[in-house]
């Protein structure tokens, strides 16, 4: 301590000696804000700091191979005065990719096929091959393969003898006019069976070529077109809207060799586009073929979450669009809300349709809703129906109380009117259903007893292990003991019924030593009988102090 003290004192010294006296001058007097920092004191620190980061994240890329966060920082206009966020961290930027929508993350390589992951991932309507790697024996392979373009289209094409392709790889099609660029999604039997099902005959002529897996030229031409897309978009929109088009342009997709695009739009009239097109193969120089899609296509090309917060079956698995009629939400007993049954396109939900069929065979064992009953008390009116609650709810004529009615019950009183008999009330066949909230702590309350019954069983098997045989001498004299305590009218009133003598095969001394358990538990108290029930080994000399299961309850009363 005392060297560092000297050490100081020296530094001072030489550092006086250097400085050239200079007069004392007064100094301004110190204004009250000085310690506040202005603007460009902050973007001045900002800078120097940056600077300084940036010196020091060279020097340790000198060392590291890979920077992990990249040269991409936070600009100064994203800086919020209040958070007072880190100037130093990251600032993450997104690029999309424009090969999402083919298929794949990131630019296939040639002769080198896309992942099932990749593909699985990115693809809008998945196509899984369940026969793939299954040949049947003396059956010729199937020369048809389908292969997937941009989002949902796919289409047919003919294999050429001697090509053998599989799911992934990245082949060039024939076009009108040119080739495309696309990949395949299904090969085999499977794609027979698509083909069957989309009603496209295998051994029609018509059915176009694929030539050959792409090559690295036309997948260099096909990532230039694909770049084209999204700037061809927006520049579509504008030119239909100074040329007054009531028309919704949705989409854009070139083709491998950039030759040709197709523009989907979706319109409620017809709409006259020849002078568009004339515009549109002037402004990009190519062939324009424009395409007429619905609202459902086009929810499904562009995707999107719906109501129950997943993605849309339309873009994800759903590929026929069967039609969705209010008959079904009226079946479901679903109200007749617009807002809650449109899907994003505007029309009814396809989902209605999944559940439709199980509601109508649940809805034929019931009777019919349009019929009243009629009581003594006054006439009642149907209003819902819980289908799987097998419940009916009928209120009388000019009153707004619901009542409850089983519906084997409904059934019994249109019986009654129709034979010219009519029930007192309507109260006297009311059924009290359990709220959500009971039937929630009901179920909690069972969990509860098997858990308490579980760890019971458990610290039973434990110690039944550890605790001595007893012999059958010593349980005799305990049963003789058990006996002799019970009352007289007890002990007459099992003497008049006759004992159950049960055995069941494969069972030994044990089920004689469950009867004799289940006879003298009888005759205990209601208390004994719920807290100090014998284990299920008798030998063991130990109480349980468990609740005797309902199985138990229901046989000590026979």
């Amino acid at each position: 301590m005392e060297e560092k003290k000297t050490d100081e004192k020296k530094y001072n010294e030489k550092s006086l000696e250097k400085e050239t006296p200079v007069a004392a001058q007064p100094q301004p007097a110190p204004e009250e804000d000085d310690d506040v920092a202005t603007a460009e004191d902050v973007a001045a620190f900002i800078r120097d700091r940056r600077e300084r980061e940036k010196k020091e994240k060279k020097e340790r890329a000198k060392d590291e191979d890979v920077d992990i966060f990249g040269e991409h920082m936070a600009p100064e206009n994203s800086i919020d005065p209040y958070l007072e966020p880190d100037p130093t961290l990251p600032w993450v930027k997104y690029e999309e990719s424009v090969f999402l929508s083919r298929g794949c993350k990131r630019c296939p390589e040639s002769y080198v096929p896309v992942s099932e992951t990749e593909t699985r991932s990115c693809s809008k309507v998945t196509s899984c091959n369940w026969m793939r790697g299954i040949r049947q024996p003396g059956i010729k392979p199937f020369d048809c393969v389908e292969v997937r373009f941009k989002n949902n289209r796919k289409e047919f094409f003919r294999l050429p003898d001697g090509l053998d392709v599989t799911e992934g790889d990245v082949v060039a099609v024939e076009g009108t006019p040119g080739h495309d660029i696309g990949i395949v999604s299904l090969t085999g039997e499977v794609c027979r069976i698509q083909m069957k099902k989309r009603h496209v005959n295998p051994e029609d002529e018509s059915i176009r070529k694929l030539f050959r897996r792409a090559k690295s030229s036309d997948l260099e031409r096909w990532v230039a077109s694909l770049n084209n897309e999204h700037e061809a978009l927006l520049k579509t929109r504008r030119i239909a809207q100074e040329l007054n088009l009531e028309m919704k342009v949705n989409d854009v997709e070139y083709q491998g060799d950039n030759a040709k695009a197709i523009f989907y739009y979706t319109a409620d009239d017809r709409v006259d586009f020849r002078t568009l097109i004339k515009v549109l193969a002037e402004e990009f120089h190519v062939r324009i073929e424009m395409k007429q899609i619905g609202v459902r296509q086009e929810a499904g090309k562009v995707g999107g979450l719906g109501t129950c917060g997943r993605e849309l079956c339309c873009s994800t698995w759903l590929t026929n669009f069967k039609s969705v009629t209010t008959s079904a939400a009226k079946i479901q007993q679903i109200l007749p809300n617009p807002q809650k049954l449109a899907g994003q396109c505007g029309k009814l939900k396809c989902c209605l349709n999944f559940e439709c069929e199980v509601y109508a065979d649940a809805l034929k064992k019931f009777p019919p809703a349009n019929v009243s009953i009629r009581f003594k008390k006054g006439l009642a009116q149907y209003k819902k129906t819980d289908v799987f609650r097998g419940i009916m709810w009928y209120a009388y004529e000019g009153e707004n109380d619901l009542y409850a009615i089983p519906a084997e019950s409904v059934k019994k009183l249109i019986e009654m009117n129709r034979n010219q008999e009519y029930a007192e009330k309507l109260e006297d066949y009311q059924v009290e259903l359990m709220s959500t909230a009971a039937l929630a702590q009901e179920t909690d309350n069972a969990e509860f007893e098997r858990e308490l019954k579980r760890m019971a069983d458990d610290m039973g098997d434990d110690e039944t292990q550890s605790a001595p045989k007893e012999q059958p001498s010593d349980r005799r004299q305990r049963n003789d003991k058990q006996r002799n305590r019970q009352r007289p009218a007890e002990r007459q009133e099992r003497a008049e019924r006759p004992e159950r003598q049960e055995r069941r095969p494969n069972q030994g001394r044990g089920a004689q030593d469950q009867a004799e358990r289940r006879l003298n538990s009888n005759a205990n108290s209601a208390r004994r009988d719920e807290y100090q029930r014998p284990r299920n080994n008798p030998g063991s000399g130990r109480h349980s102090g468990r609740r005797a299961s309902g199985r138990d309850r229901h046989e000590g009363k026979e």
